[in-house]
C-alpha cells in the first residue's frame, strides 16, 4: 500500500467522507466524537502517518484536520506523541483563512478554545481573524456574553476587563457601559466597606503606636511596585508582551485598590496593541514566506528550461539558463551544487568543443 493511499485512508478515517460533512463547527464536533471511540491503536497509526506530511506550508489542510481532530479526541495519545494539537489547530484555522473558508476557521478556533480554555493565543487569533473579516458586532457580543458570565461567577475584575474592551470596540453598547458602571458600584461598596474597617484599624493603631495608616501605606506599597514594573517601549511586541504579563500578574495579586480602574484599562490597551503588533508581524512573515517560495520556484523553473536547452543543443542558452538558476536559488538552495556541476561541464564541453580544429 502506498504511502499516497496511507494518507488518504487516515484522512478519510478521521475526517469523514468529504459529501456527509456538515456545517463546519457541527461536523468537527461530531468527528471529534466519533474519533473517540476509535481503537487506540489504529488512532496512533493514524497520527504516525499524517504527521510525517503534516510539516511545513505544503502540508494538505485535510491532514492538518484530522491531526486536530485526533488529538483532541484522544489528548493522551497526543501527549505521548508528542501531537501539537493546539499549535497544528491554529495553522489549520489560519489555513482555512487564506483558502477564504472563514466558517471553518471561526469553527477550528472555538473548538480549541472549548478544549484549551484560558489560552489567550486562540482568543487573539480569533479577534483578529473577526477583525479582519468585518465581523467586530458578532466580536463584541462574543465578549459581552463572556463579561456577563464572568459577573455571574463573581468574577468581576474580570468582567470589567472585558467590558472595556466592548466599550472600546462599540462605545455605543449602552447595556455594556450600565454594567460596567453596576461593577463599579459595587466595587466602589466594597471599598467603602473596607475602608470602615480601615478606619477601625486605624483607630486602634493610633491608641497602641500612634503609627501610619495601614490603608494609606498600603497604597504607597502599591503604586511603587507599579512604578517599578518596566515600561514596554511602543512598537516593541517582546517588552509589551512581558509588560501584559507583569501586569496580569498584578492585577491577580490585587485585584481591588484605587488604582484598580487605571491598571485593568492599561490592560486592555496594551491587548490591542500586541494583537495588532502580532497581526502586523504574521502578515510580513506571510509576505516573506511566499518571497522565499517564489524565489525558489523560479530558480527551479529555470534550471528545467536550462536542462531542455542543453538536450536541445543551446549550449549558451543553458548556461544563461542554469546561472539564472543559481542567481534565484542562492548557496542554500538543494540544487545549487548540481547546477554548478552543471554550468561547470557545460563550460568545459564548450570550451573543448572551441579548441578543436
Amino acid at each position: 500500500m502506498s504511502t499516497t493511499l496511507i494518507v488518504r485512508d487516515a484522512t478519510l478515517a478521521i475526517n469523514g467522507a468529504p459529501e456527509k460533512r456538515r456545517e463546519a463547527s457541527e461536523h468537527l464536533r461530531l468527528r471529534v466524537a466519533e474519533v473517540t471511540h476509535m481503537e487506540a491503536r489504529t488512532a496512533e497509526e493514524c497520527v504516525e502517518v499524517l504527521s510525517a506530511v503534516a510539516g511545513g506550508e505544503g502540508a494538505e489542510q485535510e491532514v492538518l484536520e484530522a491531526l486536530v481532530i485526533v488529538g483532541l479526541a484522544h489528548p493522551d495519545l497526543a501527549k505521548r506523541l508528542n501531537l501539537p494539537t493546539l499549535a497544528t489547530g491554529r495553522r489549520l484555522a489560519a489555513r482555512c483563512e487564506r483558502t477564504a473558508e472563514i466558517d471553518e476557521a471561526l469553527a477550528v478556533l472555538e473548538l480549541l478554545q472549548q478544549h484549551f480554555p484560558g489560552q489567550e493565543s486562540l482568543e487573539r487569533d480569533l479577534a483578529q481573524l473577526m477583525r479582519r473579516q468585518g465581523m467586530v458586532k458578532d466580536l463584541v457580543g462574543r465578549y459581552y456574553e463572556r463579561a456577563r458570565r464572568l459577573v455571574r461567577e463573581g468574577r468581576n475584575n474580570e468582567a470589567a476587563g472585558w467590558l472595556r474592551e466592548v466599550l472600546q470596540l462599540d462605545p455605543g453598547r449602552k447595556d455594556a457601559a450600565r454594567l460596567l458602571r453596576d461593577l463599579r458600584f459595587k466595587g466602589s461598596g466594597r471599598t467603602r466597606g473596607s475602608g470602615g474597617g480601615t478606619l477601625r484599624f486605624l483607630f486602634i493603631a493610633a491608641l497602641l503606636s500612634a503609627g501610619a495608616s495601614y490603608g494609606l501605606l498600603r497604597e504607597f506599597r502599591l503604586r511603587e511596585e507599579l512604578h517599578g514594573i518596566p515600561p514596554a517601549a511602543s512598537g516593541n511586541v517582546t517588552a509589551l508582551k512581558r509588560r501584559l504579563a507583569d501586569l496580569e500578574r498584578f492585577i491577580a495579586e490585587h485585584p481591588v485598590w484605587h488604582g484598580a480602574l487605571q491598571v485593568l484599562a492599561e490592560r486592555s490597551e496594551l491587548r490591542v496593541q500586541v494583537a495588532v503588533l502580532e497581526e502586523k508581524e504574521r502578515t510580513a512573515e506571510e509576505a516573506r514566506e511566499r518571497a522565499e517560495h517564489e524565489r525558489l520556484e523560479s530558480a527551479e523553473l529555470s534550471r528545467q528550461r536550462g536542462l531542455m536547452l542543453a538536450q536541445s543543443g543551446d549550449v549558451q542558452g543553458a548556461l544563461a539558463a542554469f546561472r539564472e538558476a543559481l542567481r534565484f536559488g542562492g548557496p542554500d538552495w538543494s540544487e545549487y551544487a548540481r547546477v554548478q556541476r552543471d554550468v561547470a561541464d557545460l563550460e568545459a564541453n564548450a570550451k573543448g568543443a572551441k579548441d578543436q580544429p
